[in-house]
């Protein structure tokens, strides 16, 4: 047998597979991705309805399994590290299912739900502009990376009094809803921060179809206004995730696809159930004394 011949027999047939590979891959996508028309004839929609778009319309809605975590078990002492001066003291206190540290005007609590840090120490000559503050949050979003992960800029927004900056992390190219870190800087160089993680996913189905963005917007649109009536709506982001309904059906810590929406003078999210196409928002309130 000709042994050349054969070499680049297999090469062209390896050439055509891919060809053909990356053809459905293509085609699927395709199939999966709004039209132009479809994006004129939701922002029309907008208009008739008086809401404000600032931001891109997501294009693809490729189905997408549902998934699950663990939530994270925090290493004490690895959060100490991070937070605080190893050279001085740091008392530590018990209370309730909280794990209190504090040093001076630092306080780090630790739990099962959050991890929550407040620097109160003001800084004489704090520069207080978006740039300073980001690169600020960034110092304590590289730390926790080195335990929990790469996390990305999520949102960074003057909210007057301090800048708001919050990072995410993602799984397969797609947003933790639930994965945040939240940074409050505040004129004075004052910091609180905010952490919550899951991590060990697993997949728990296969991969479902869900709503295309069209589709969810007008969902969205028309729940928005029952809620908050006879008000211009402005959104200001849109992005597809995985989110975590927390309820007492949910024992298996179950995360399903949502759009995620945020409007303008609300800080919090309103979302959209990509697979049933239902409108929800999020009504876990944390003791906000305890905090921020």
């Amino acid at each position: 047998m000709d042994t050349k011949l054969a070499k680049n027999y297999t090469i062209i047939f390896l050439l055509v597979l891919n060809i053909l590979l990356f053809a459905i891959s293509f085609f699927l996508e395709e199939k999966y991705k709004i039209t132009k028309e479809q994006e004129d004839t939701i922002i029309s929609y907008l208009e008739k309805e008086n809401v404000k778009i600032y931001t891109k319309i997501p294009k693809k809605y490729l189905p997408m399994p549902k998934i699950t975590m663990k939530k994270t078990k925090h290493d004490n002492l690895l959060l100490q590290n991070i937070f605080f001066d190893t050279n001085n003291t740091v008392t530590r206190t018990e209370r309730f299912e909280d794990t209190i540290f504090k040093q001076d005007n630092k306080t780090l609590k630790v739990n099962n739900l959050f991890v929550h840090f407040s620097d109160l120490d003001k800084k004489q000559g704090f520069l207080y502009d978006k740039e300073n503050c980001i690169n600020v949050a960034e110092r304590y979003k590289e730390s926790l990376e080195d335990i929990y992960g790469k996390m990305y800029l999520d949102r960074a927004t003057d909210e007057k009094e301090y800048y708001f900056i919050s990072y995410i992390q993602k799984t397969d190219g797609y947003k933790i809803f639930n994965n945040t870190l939240n940074i409050k800087v505040y004129k004075d160089g004052e910091i609180e921060l905010y952490f919550n993680n899951y991590s060990k996913k697993d997949v728990l189905s296969k991969k479902l179809n869900i709503c295309s963005p069209d589709e969810a917007i007008y969902t969205f649109v028309k729940e928005i206004k029952n809620l908050i009536p006879d008000q211009e709506i402005y959104i200001r982001q849109i992005d597809l995730g995985y989110y975590l309904k927390i309820n007492d059906e949910n024992i298996n810590l179950s995360f399903e696809p949502y759009y995620r929406f945020y409007i303008k003078d609300n800080s919090e999210p309103f979302y959209v159930n990509a697979y049933t196409n239902t409108f929800e928002y999020e009504n876990i309130v944390f003791n906000t004394e305890e905090i921020f």
